[in-house]
């Protein structure tokens, strides 16, 4: 990351994330899914292709590991509109915090006086993203960090609400375990390939951290998941890992 482009790079997030994950498993619902997105948004969606890299401590030999408060991502991202065929790709550096408490001012929203089910609480994070250059990883490696996996997400994207907080994105998930590598689909726990898996990301993003902010965020994203609820199923990422795919 050289010094002119983290002068000139544009910060997006430094607030709370909240957001919601689902699976679909064949291509006629995901279909149907993004026909209701186009609907819900009044928008066509985003192409995008997206390489990740998340990086971890690097551990000196006969040294115990250590736990970061954090995960770090550098994305190359490459997206265009459907009606496009010009891309871009940018470079961001993304920074999750760990889970955060939800607010005892917010916990009413998921148990609305006008509602007898209780609805699903959204993953709250903090979360930093800024656009950066091309020698980022560069930069990561003189404060220690090592990649610990790459992945690959293609599909589409919508971004909707107020200020464009908020983000659906429908994509399959591909992971590398080196840079030569061929991108292959997710494999399940006995290393089979899955075919036609459908990752469903519900994100918003909150002004700032204040409780009346993030209750906010936490509102959109559930009136989301209630209008997308008869096409996908929407519940909270695991407690502990940020809302990326589960690797084998």
């Amino acid at each position: 990351m050289s010094a002119s482009s983290t002068a000139s790079g544009q910060q997006r997030g430094g607030n709370v994330q909240a957001a919601l994950i689902g699976m679909l498993d064949s291509k006629p619902f995901c279909d149907r899914l993004i026909q209701a997105c186009r609907a819900i948004t009044g928008r066509s969606e985003q192409k995008l292709l997206h390489r990740e890299s998340v990086y971890k401590l690097s551990q000196p030999a006969g040294t115990a590991p250590k736990t970061l408060q954090y995960e770090l991502r550098v994305r190359l991202g490459k997206t265009a509109s459907s009606d496009s065929d010009k891309f871009v790709q940018p470079m961001s550096l993304i920074c999750y915090g760990d889970s955060l408490p939800v607010h005892p001012s917010t916990d009413r929203v998921f148990r609305p006086e006008d509602s007898k089910r209780r609805l699903p609480k959204p993953s709250l994070r903090r979360v930093v993203e800024v656009e950066v250059g091309h020698t980022c990883d560069d930069f990561l490696k003189l404060f220690g960090f090592e990649v610990d996996y790459i992945f690959i997400r293609s599909g589409q994207q919508f971004v909707c609400g107020t200020n464009d907080r908020c983000t659906i994105m429908i994509s399959e998930i591909h992971h590398l375990h080196s840079h030569q590598q061929t991108p292959k689909l997710e494999r399940d726990a006995a290393g089979k390939s899955v075919d036609n898996i459908f990752l469903v990301e519900v994100h918003a993003v909150s002004a700032d951290e204040t409780p009346a902010s993030v209750e906010v965020a936490v509102r959109d994203v559930l009136a989301l998941a209630d209008k997308l609820s008869p096409y996908v199923t929407l519940n909270c990422p695991d407690d502990r890992k940020v809302d990326g795919p589960k690797l084998q």
